[in-house]
């Protein structure tokens, strides 16, 4: 007979390349597909509405491919795992790894109990090139500077297997149709107001169209991706990241559909941030408190100012400064920023407003749909240069020569900040007039001479 076996689903959301789906399938197993959302587990504001549409997503396509219905459920895994092992007679368990600290933690202590109950428990990497116990240094120890860490994922990258294929067919175990709860049930679409009425119209989300996003970029954006992806008004960006962070599309797939292309400085540029990704999930597994503490630990005296209103000024795109509040606004309205306005938009927080990286980081993880713990917090704290391979400290970002260097025409402030749409191309990236357009918040000169003062003496901080 064959085994009952529960696929617990979490950010894998597709049916290529899924590890735990491809082991059940050439096992011949039965299958019930089950998704928890734990909310013990902090998820943005976007990032739910991302899920929500993934899911939707998800639950089409089983239903389309396989008959099957996905079983969604909230609370605690531990708990509703060992109610439907009960209820179906199931003898197998099976999952993709994820590597947020909390969620090990989690997986580890549901692992050792079903284990001890007799049942099989089968998890996977799907969701990285490589684990994080894979890639150490000459000395066992784990990579703190990037480069060397990424040199020495390429000397293994040859060994990584091809994706999986699509299943063509899954035995299923019966169910009933009502069971679970549905997927409005979790609350995870905003309500009064909806801020994302519009968003249907900016993201499509499912496994197809992610696929085809990276196709078209490696076909039209690639070859110039190194020197075009700073400049925000003509997106040359994949634009994949929410897609990676929910497994819509996998590293695996991204990598070997590279493969199909010529090399180039572009496409080793492109591989660089997979590699990025790869290393931050590195220095999180290996330094769990990345989102709450300083690498660093001559930071943790840091005179912060932390001014609530300076804070709300960033956050509503009010500094007086376009490039920054042009930024803050496609954030709010969009859930999304161009990467090179990320830095900038971070850079002013940190050491022109003198706003701890930790606040900086929360505000982007509420608003982003591709927020990720740990190039989230590796980021934030780079910028901040309280990480590893941190940017120095004396690297703090003028908007106003960023915007002239990267929008010259201002067609990216225009977008986002109608109300200064019709100055000049010059004039537009600090504008004299202001009529309904605050005046800047701060002196740049001032402000950056402040945080140079205080980041030299951070050593002497006690």
């Amino acid at each position: 007979m064959n085994k009952k076996t529960i696929i617990w689903i979490r950010n894998d959301l597709r049916l290529a390349d899924n590890e735990a789906l491809n082991y059940a399938y050439q096992n011949h197993h039965q299958v019930l597909f089950l998704y928890i959302l734990d909310k013990s587990f902090s998820i943005g504001s976007a990032s739910k509405w991302f899920l929500f549409q993934a899911l939707l997503s998800f639950k089409k396509n089983i239903k389309q491919k396989y008959g099957a219905n996905l079983i969604i459920k909230a609370g605690d895994p531990l708990v509703i795992l060992d109610n439907l092992v009960e209820k179906h007679r199931a003898s197998c368990l099976t999952w993709n790894r994820v590597y947020e600290p909390a969620a090990i933690k989690r997986d580890t202590k549901i692992k050792a109990y079903f284990k001890q109950k007799g049942l099989i428990v089968q998890t996977f990497n799907s969701s990285l090139l490589f684990e994080p116990t894979e890639i150490k240094n000459n000395s066992g120890s784990y990579f703190k500077v990037f480069t060397p860490f990424w040199k020495k994922c390429l000397t293994k990258i040859d060994n990584i297997r091809s994706p999986h294929i699509i299943p063509t067919s899954l035995n299923l175990i019966g169910i009933d149709q009502k069971e679970g709860i549905s997927l409005h049930d979790l609350d995870l679409l905003p309500k009064n107001p909806n801020w994302a009425k519009n968003w249907n119209d900016l993201y499509t989300v499912n496994e197809h169209y992610a696929k085809e996003l990276i196709e078209k970029f490696m076909i039209n954006k690639m070859e110039n991706y190194k020197e075009a992806r700073d400049f925000p008004a003509n997106n040359n960006t994949s634009l994949i990241s929410p897609y990676l962070h929910f497994g819509l599309i996998s590293p695996r797939q991204i990598y070997f559909k590279s493969k199909m292309y010529p090399v180039s400085n572009s496409s080793i540029h492109f591989l660089n941030e997979i590699g990025w990704r790869e290393f931050s999930y590195s220095l999180l597994y290996y330094f769990p408190n990345l989102p709450e503490k300083n690498f660093k630990a001559n930071f943790d005296y840091f005179p912060w100012r932390n001014d609530d209103e300076d804070l709300k000024k960033w956050q509503r795109g009010m500094t007086g400064f376009p490039l920054i509040d042009a930024g803050m606004r496609q954030l709010w309205q969009t859930g999304w920023m161009h990467n090179r306005v990320r830095m900038v938009v971070a850079s002013f927080l940190i050491k022109n407003l003198l706003i701890d990286w930790r606040i900086g980081q929360a505000w982007f993880w509420d608003c982003l749909v591709d927020a990720d713990l740990a190039a989230n917090s590796a980021s934030w704290q780079w910028v901040a240069g309280s990480g590893a391979d941190a940017a120095p400290y004396f690297r703090i970002f003028n908007p106003i020569r960023q915007s002239e260097k990267f929008d010259a025409k201002g067609e990216y402030i225009r977008r986002w900040i109608p109300e200064i749409a019709n100055l000049s191309d010059k004039e537009i990236h600090f504008p004299i007039k202001r009529d309904k357009y605050p005046k800047a918040m701060i002196d740049l000169n001032f402000s950056r001479n402040r945080a140079l003062s205080l980041f030299l003496k951070r050593d002497k901080i006690v």
